[in-house]
Order: C-alpha cells, then sequence, then structure tokens
C-alpha cells in the first residue's frame, strides 16, 4: 500500500489525559504526509479527556477526529477495543488501514513509513520492533527491546519471562491491521480473556484462520510504557498468573503444541 491510502488510528482509553498531548504529538510525526483519521473511544474517563480532544481536534494534520465517549466501563481489554473496531467499519472503504495505539503510549516515528508497504489484502497483519519502558528516576528508561525474526515467525522470541513462556513477540500497539479482517460485529479481539487478548487473537488468525503474519524488523514501531496506573489495560493486570493460564488453555484448544498442554 502506499502513501495515499487512508489510515485509521484507533485509540481506545481509560482516565489518560497526563498521556495524551505526548501521545498525539508522536502520532502526528509518524502520520506526517499521510492521509489518516482517528476514533478515540473513551471509557468513561473522569478526567479532562474529553477537553483535550476538543483542543485537539483544532490542530491536527488529521482528516477527522471520532470521539466517543461510553457510559459504562468495558468488561476486557479485548472488549474495549472492539468498541473502536465497530465504529471503524463505517470508515473502511475511504480508510481501509487500521492503527492501534495506546493512550498513553508513544508512537515510533516510522511505524507508518516502514510498514505501510508491507501491508496489503495477502498479507493483512504487519508488525515491527518495539520498546518497553519503566518509570525509574523520575524519567522513562528503555527495559527490552525487540525485534521479529526475520523468518517472519511471530511465535518465537522473547519479551518478558511472562512472554516469552507463550512464544508470542508483539501486541496490537506495534502493527498495522487491513481492515478487511474486521468482521460486521466489530468483534476483532477476543473478549472472553482480560489480559493479553491480542496474544490469543495472533494465534487464532495465524492457526485457525490461516491469516499471513509477516514480521517487518529494523526500526522501533512504538514505545510501550510498563506499569501505569490510569490505563485500560492496567485494571486487568493483578491477575495476569490466572490470565496467562487462561491464555494457555485458549490457544491449546485453537491450536494445539505437543508440551504445551
Amino acid at each position: 500500500m502506499n502513501n495515499d491510502t487512508g489510515i485509521q488510528v484507533l485509540i481506545t482509553s481509560h482516565n489518560c489525559a497526563a498521556y495524551l498531548n505526548d501521545c498525539f504529538a508522536s502520532i502526528e510525526t509518524a502520520f506526517a504526509g499521510y492521509k489518516w483519521m482517528m476514533i478515540f473511544c473513551d471509557d468513561v474517563s473522569t478526567d479532562n479527556t474529553e477537553e483535550i480532544i476538543n483542543n485537539y481536534k483544532t490542530t491536527t494534520a488529521a482528516d477527522s477526529i471520532v470521539y466517543q465517549k461510553y457510559d459504562t466501563r468495558s468488561t476486557s481489554i479485548g472488549a474495549a477495543k472492539n468498541r473502536g473496531c465497530l465504529l471503524s467499519l463505517n470508515y473502511k472503504n475511504d480508510y481501509p488501514v487500521i492503527c492501534f495505539m495506546d493512550a498513553d503510549d508513544l508512537m515510533g516515528e516510522q511505524r507508518i513509513s516502514g510498514l505501510l508497504p508491507h501491508l496489503s489484502e495477502e498479507q493483512p497483519v504487519v508488525f515491527g520492533d518495539y520498546v518497553i519502558q519503566e518509570y525509574k528516576n523520575n524519567s522513562w528508561t528503555p527495559l527490552v527491546e525487540t525485534q521479529p525474526n526475520s523468518d517472519g515467525n511471530v511465535f518465537q522470541g522473547t519479551v518478558t519471562t511472562s512472554m516469552r513462556e507463550e512464544h508470542l513477540t508483539f501486541g496490537y500497539w506495534c502493527t498495522l491491521v487491513h481492515s478487511n479482517l474486521i468482521p460486521a460485529d466489530g468483534v476483532f479481539w477476543r473478549e472472553d480473556i482480560q489480559n493479553y487478548d491480542d496474544f490469543l487473537t495472533w494465534w487464532e488468525l495465524k492457526y485457525a484462520k490461516n491469516v499471513n503474519i509477516v514480521a517487518v524488523p529494523g526500526f522501533v514501531t512504538h514505545y510501550y510504557k510498563l506499569q501505569r496506573p490510569n490505563s485500560v489495560q492496567h485494571r486487568f493486570e493483578e491477575s495476569n498468573a490466572q490470565i496467562l493460564n487462561q491464555l494457555f488453555n485458549l490457544k491449546s484448544a485453537i491450536h494445539p503444541i505437543p508440551g504445551w498442554e
């Protein structure tokens, strides 16, 4: 796909006002020269998120900003993100590419320029390198830097100890996804697991649906901030051990691997 291809940035957020301006600035840099719009799903924020969005609408280079605030909290991370997926169907004809983003992270400057040329209907999921940061000594410090395998095998390699056990190397925030993968009901992400729904979704796409997922190494697509108390994802991180066990069971049902039962 080329620079004229329309791209939708999908963000789901809960009380991330403190991070939004930095997040938006990184998006503007990455999308300079591209055709794009944003769908922002506000998961019942009680801070000044809406005020920041309204101000951002007056300065952004995006073709449009669609802001939707919900009255009820989502039941899982997947359910929260699927709200944006459902809205994205209204714009897929003019903006056929989906770029998922966390409101409290930073987009890598080369995410779009590096990934978009490799995306197509035949290769509807592409992903790249990313950096996991943690807050130390009043600043964000790189904790883990990852690179996908050059052979495109997305289920080898490591990120953290827990992810190493999963044989997975990427989250939704370092990808581009073709909108043809979004079903008519908008339920793209698994909603039956509270966290790591993206890992389960990739597993299902690759092994149950034979979707071509392609790694594009060599540049940073995303800077992920670890341990963020106000993010949508943080609400579900306290029970990671239980969630990982559930993830194993669900993945085994999709595609059993000897020794992983």
